[in-house]
């Protein structure tokens, strides 16, 4: 049987120490920080006489004298040491701060930003309706920034006869066409960022997103924070994510317990008989847990697959 030897990764290099805490063998990394985080990420060292383990406790056999190698070894003396070493970590701390925002992130500010837009489109709407109609209230007209830009003054309309509003000055028309102008600005906007989350979910979450509108599941994704943490909830989790409010008044004692969040959304729950609802909540929760989990962890395509199960589960339902 071989001997052992503990494996410790550190900043300067690799060392190899016996059991008993003796140095075997070791490998010093280049003293140019940016150099160094490549090599501590990828190096090795192959000891054929010995059985070689590596793990976090290694380092307790390099931690009170790693200084003293780091000088007797010919890698830096104490000060050269502290700023290599300060160099070091701000290098690697920026990397896996990188490497932990991911694809998800994005999308999950586009949704956020997607919310905001709906909530600005309808206060803008609402407040040039109200601003046109001082001018024509007769009006009927449902779309009113696509007719407002069309037509402007009231005169204009089709079958115009007369009006008990406001007459408009050249200014002030000017600056009903302008905000008619932005409302149709930020509906295009709208489009946009909606044709950008649904594809984009497609992309990262192809089995979640084919069991419900990627525009409601990118919405799960950002009430969940991550794709990870979304792949590791429970399915009564999800059945309950947008809900906590509720929850939390429930754990209380001050309301009763929500049977919904967000997942109400689909119109599959929301068309189902009142009897019925939670029945098919839980269905479909219990597949996106599968779905999400699928997605982060295996990235494989099995949507028409939990498509069919899921349609069958309805079906006895």
């Amino acid at each position: 049987m071989k001997p052992k030897a503990f494996l410790c990764r550190s900043p300067i290099g690799l060392f190899a120490f016996s059991g008993a805490g003796e140095l075997l063998h070791y490998k010093l990394f280049s003293r140019k920080p940016q150099t160094a985080v490549a090599e501590f990420e990828t190096a090795s060292l192959e000891l054929q006489d010995f059985d070689v383990s590596e793990s976090p406790d290694n380092f307790r056999f390099l931690r009170k004298n790693f200084r003293e190698y780091a000088e007797n070894l010919g890698f830096a003396k104490s000060q050269e040491l502290t700023e290599f070493l300060s160099n070091f970590a701000e290098i690697i701390s920026k990397k896996r701060m990188k490497s932990l925002i991911n694809r998800d992130r994005l999308i999950i500010q586009a949704s956020n930003s997607l919310e905001d837009i709906v909530k600005i489109q309808n206060l803008v709407n609402e407040r040039l309706r109200e601003w046109y109609l001082l001018h024509y209230p007769e009006l009927k007209q449902k779309e009113m920034p696509e007719w407002i830009v069309k037509y402007g003054n009231r005169a204009n309309s089709p079958n115009f006869k007369e009006s008990v509003g406001i007459d408009l000055t050249e200014s002030d028309e000017k600056i009903l066409l302008d905000s008619a102008h932005l409302a149709l600005s930020i509906a295009e906007q709208r489009k946009k960022l909606e044709n950008y989350i649904s594809h984009a979910m497609n992309e990262i979450a192809p089995n979640f997103s084919s069991l419900i509108d990627p525009l409601l599941a990118a919405k799960f994704l950002s009430l969940a924070g991550s794709m990870e943490r979304l792949a590791k909830m429970p399915s009564s989790t999800i059945q309950l994510l947008g809900a906590e409010k509720a929850l939390f008044r429930h754990l209380r004692n001050q309301g009763k317990s929500p049977k919904f969040g967000i997942i109400f959304l689909d119109p599959r729950v929301q068309n189902a008989a009142a009897e019925k609802k939670g029945k098919v909540a839980r269905v479909l929760s219990s597949k996106l847990m599968l779905a999400g989990r699928i997605d982060f962890y295996s990235k494989r395509d099995d949507s028409e697959k939990l498509k069919a199960e899921m349609k069958e589960e309805f079906g006895k339902i």
